[in-house]
């Protein structure tokens, strides 16, 4: 080992360091952290401090309201946290024979084609020994005759006897293309030419329209265009079609892009949610258990409500 060799391991900090770190820059709080770590709240802050002292630099800033990233300690909780995500697929491998495996997800057509599909390439790719089948369907598989292993659909995870994680936090949300919304921005009716589109197996709009708090979005002498099928509704959206009511994980990348916004601000919760449910026969499978935990580490944060909260941009005072 050469010199330059010995003086880089030198400076690397510890796992179980590394390991209190990347914790505490998930939580961003150090009650949190401990109580993940099962360790004291002083006994995190001194790892914490004998780690910033190794480094020669300062992570966090202390407040009355938990921790904040200095420059340093978001550029290294960029890398643990890239650092430890390999280390898990590798671990994960080894937990799996380099035989081939098949697995077969059954899933509604609007979440595979505006939620799953634009990810499942890091799966395969981390997994190339895994023939992963998605079966599209516009009803619930029964997962004990259809053949799938997973099936992911919406409710309240009420299925008995199935292992099931929840992988969105929904809210209904009006959406619409930007130039659709610039026609709306700062005017107290919707204009009667905007077309209202619906999906007719999932009535949000009538949901919408019950709440009490929300704006109006009418429909009484108004053009209407109905769907069966959400990926077909929202790509009608995308085109400048009409305004509609969705939920909110499959326009989130659609928000995020700025092919759709949120012409005003609103959301309801309506108790649905999106789960992953697994199958009594598959339930001992390593590779179904591998997708489910993928899944619900994929998931856990990037379909929430606040994830969608963009709106369209206000006019220049």
């Amino acid at each position: 080992m050469t010199a330059s060799n010995t003086n880089i391991l030198s400076r690397i900090p510890s796992l179980r360091s590394l390991l209190v770190f990347n914790a505490a820059a998930r939580h961003l709080n150090q009650v949190r952290a401990a109580e993940e770590l099962c360790l004291t709240q002083s006994a995190l802050s001194r790892q914490l401090k004998s780690l910033e002292e190794h480094l020669g630099v300062q992570l966090f800033e202390r407040g009355p309201r938990g921790l904040r990233f200095t420059q340093e300690g978001e550029l290294l909780y960029d890398f643990t946290s890239r650092a430890f995500a390999l280390m898990g697929e590798g671990i994960n491998r080894l937990g799996i024979t380099t035989e081939r495996h098949t697995l077969v997800v059954s899933v509604a057509r609007g979440f595979a084609q505006r939620v799953l599909a634009p990810r499942l390439g890091e799966f395969v790719s981390a997994h190339p020994q895994i023939d992963l089948h998605i079966d599209i369907h516009r009803y619930y598989a029964d997962l004990e005759s259809s053949g799938a292993d997973i099936s992911i659909r919406l409710g309240v995870g009420d299925w008995d006897d199935y292992h099931s994680v929840k992988i969105t936090d929904d809210a209904l949300v009006p959406v619409c293309a930007p130039p659709i919304a610039e026609r709306i921005k700062g005017r107290e009716d919707i204009p009667d030419d905007i077309i209202v589109l619906r999906n007719r197996e999932r009535e949000y709009l009538d949901t919408w329209m019950l709440h009490p708090r929300v704006r109006r979005i009418p429909t009484e002498g108004r053009m209407s265009l109905s769907f069966n099928d959400s990926a077909t509704l929202i790509s009608a959206l995308e085109s400048g079609v009409g305004i509609a009511v969705s939920r909110s994980s499959l326009v989130s990348d659609a928000l995020e892009s700025g092919s759709l916004v949120r012409p005003f601000e609103g959301e309801i919760k309506d108790g649905l949610d999106y789960y992953a449910v697994s199958s009594r026969r598959s339930r001992r499978n390593a590779v179904v258990s591998l997708f489910m935990q993928w899944l619900e580490a994929k998931f856990e944060s990037s379909f929430s409500a606040a994830t969608v909260r963009k709106t369209a941009p206000r006019s220049p005072h």
